[in-house]
């Protein structure tokens, strides 16, 4: 009887061990969500069919971009970019209205260190998009890739922001951020929740990186940092695909989102090709293909879920060109 008085506080202190950290839930999250990153919103029946049958309970949407001006006709400073085109079917919108819609905006590392010119216009547009569109929002999200050189300037753009959005609609609205794997090592943004993007690990700018969406080796580095990490976590999983083009020097010239045929292609490496005709003018001379296997995708799962224990999951993105590459028992297991 005495050695059951021992055990029981030793089991409790390693429960609360395992709460601690990037698994800490401040809010109760729905597991299986997507982002959808298109400037036209279009959904068509793979994607309302996937969204079903994958109890698909959150879409993170991308609203719009903010970046440095650059059109002289106007004075501000910053200005919105590549704004999301929802003046499509009710049906379509009424798809994901359904769900938990988050807006997402993306701000540039230029435009952030002038955070100061756009707080209010920000909270504004995203409340406009919201009434007319009659979307009801809970929670805002904000991607950006800050470092140690702007990471104040973020920080304290978060902290506006969350006062103007709260003015605009009213209520509190709850943030997010997205947390790139090298900023773990910073102190973590004041923000409700992060989600951590298991992606864009490598330089695809590089012509010997072998894939730049994700490398296991790249991750390594970083699970050190999760245990003591001090905001709660969703985890983002790559399901896109791209070819990476450069020229004849081996030099990059472009991401290229769209498919090759096949025909034009000459394999010369692991998933590296040559283009077999240019024409004049035509730069590209070299492609690599990038796509990540289901096998590491899940394996960069079981490492950072290792650390923090089961983690909500959302994919990137909703496009059926890219989730139709794996199966269905694939997409399950990425979730589950």
């Amino acid at each position: 009887m005495k050695r059951k008085r021992w055990i029981t506080p030793i089991v409790i202190i390693a429960v609360l061990m395992t709460m601690a950290g990037c698994n800490k839930n401040e809010y109760q999250l729905p597991h299986n969500s997507i982002y959808y990153w298109r400037t036209n919103f279009n959904l068509g029946n793979y994607e309302k069919d996937f969204l079903e049958h994958h109890n698909i309970e959150r879409v993170y949407l991308r609203f719009f971009d903010v970046d440095i001006n650059e059109n002289n006709n106007f004075s501000d400073k910053c200005a919105p970019v590549a704004s999301v085109n929802l003046n499509t079917s009710k049906n379509n919108l009424n798809c994901i209205k359904r769900r938990n819609v988050v807006p997402v905006v993306f701000i540039t590392t230029e435009a952030i260190r002038e955070y100061r010119t756009f707080i209010d216009d920000l909270a504004h547009r995203l409340f406009a998009m919201c009434s007319k569109h009659e979307i009801v929002i809970d929670e805002v999200q904000f991607d950006c890739d800050w470092t140690s050189s702007t990471r104040n300037d973020y920080y304290m753009f978060l902290k506006e922001e969350r006062n103007a959005l709260k003015k605009y609609f009213e209520k509190d609205i709850m943030l997010s951020s997205t947390i790139r794997l090298h900023q773990l090592a910073q102190t973590p943004p004041d923000v409700d929740r992060g989600v951590l993007m298991c992606y864009n690990t490598g330089n695809f700018k590089e012509f010997t990186t072998h894939n730049s969406i994700l490398d296991i080796e790249d991750i390594k580095p970083y699970l050190k940092y999760l245990k003591s990490y001090e905001l709660p976590l969703t985890l983002a999983l790559p399901t896109y695909s791209w070819y990476v083009e450069f020229d004849e020097n081996r030099d990059f010239v472009k991401l290229n989102r769209t498919d090759y045929d096949d025909r034009e292609l000459k394999i010369i490496g692991d998933n590296v090709y040559e283009v077999e005709q240019t024409f004049q003018g035509q730069k590209t001379k070299y492609v690599r293909y990038e796509q990540v296997s289901s096998e590491t995708i899940l394996q960069a799962k079981r490492l950072i879920e290792g650390e923090c224990g089961s983690l909500p999951i959302v994919l990137y993105h909703l496009d059926s060109t890219k989730l139709s590459k794996y199966t269905e028992y694939e997409i399950n297991s990425f979730f589950n």
